[in-house]
């Protein structure tokens, strides 16, 4: 739902992985939209779904992989993310659980609802409210998933994280990604971060920023 008559609303992990406000932002309420796409994942079963192969291995520590593009076929901006984060997995998990580690507190205010698991570690509802300029408010809403694909629930070795916009702002026609965290060892954690999306004024350099943003914040 958007409102441009003095309060009207723009997207999560895309441009709030970062503090900034772009300037794009200013010129929502003047655009057409298309119509939304088919959701990625199915939550009513446990997720095992990756929106893209992971990597067979991951850079070194410091260091991180970065690819982009546009799918020919669907016209949706994707781009994909890994490295190393210097902390064990459940504490990366943790990190990620807390629905606004990847976001501006600032400008943006959620409410969390939990959702019968269907096989998940944790199903989670997430409403969110953006106001990132006195006349623009966005609101939409995401589900997330934690499923564990290797190990136990007190020890994961893989824990596979998946979202995806499910109603609000027709400014975001689909957006959804997948975050895969995998043990290295007992401090160390590769992450894998995919994400694709169909919004107004994104291109593929923006979902890539966003998400090396949030590899950055996992790594504080």
């Amino acid at each position: 739902m958007i409102s441009c008559t003095g309060n009207g609303t723009p997207p999560t992990m895309l441009v709030l992985r970062t503090a900034l406000i772009p300037i794009w932002l200013l010129t929502l309420c003047s655009l057409s939209h298309a119509s939304e796409r088919a959701p990625c994942f199915d939550f009513s079963k446990k997720n095992t779904k990756l929106l893209a192969p992971a990597p067979y291995s991951f850079p070194e520590i410091g260091r991180e992989s970065r690819d982009l593009g546009t799918d020919p076929a669907t016209g949706l901006d994707w781009a994909k993310v890994s490295g190393v984060v210097k902390l064990p997995i459940d504490q990366v998990n943790n990190k990620l659980l807390d629905q606004m580690t990847t976001r501006n507190p600032k400008t943006t205010t959620i409410k969390t609802e939990s959702l019968p698991s269907n096989g998940a570690l944790t199903r989670t509802r997430v409403a969110i409210r953006v106001k990132p300029v006195f006349f623009i408010t966005l609101e939409w809403e995401e589900e997330w998933a934690h499923s564990l694909l290797e190990g136990t629930p007190e020890a994961p070795k893989e824990i596979l994280i998946a979202y995806q916009k499910t109603k609000g702002t027709s400014h975001i026609r689909h957006f959804c990604g997948n975050i895969l965290l995998k043990s290295l060892g007992p401090s160390t954690t590769g992450v894998f971060l995919h994400e694709q999306i169909d919004a107004d004024q994104r291109d593929p350099d923006d979902v890539a920023d966003g998400l090396l943003g949030t590899l950055k914040t996992l790594r504080q």
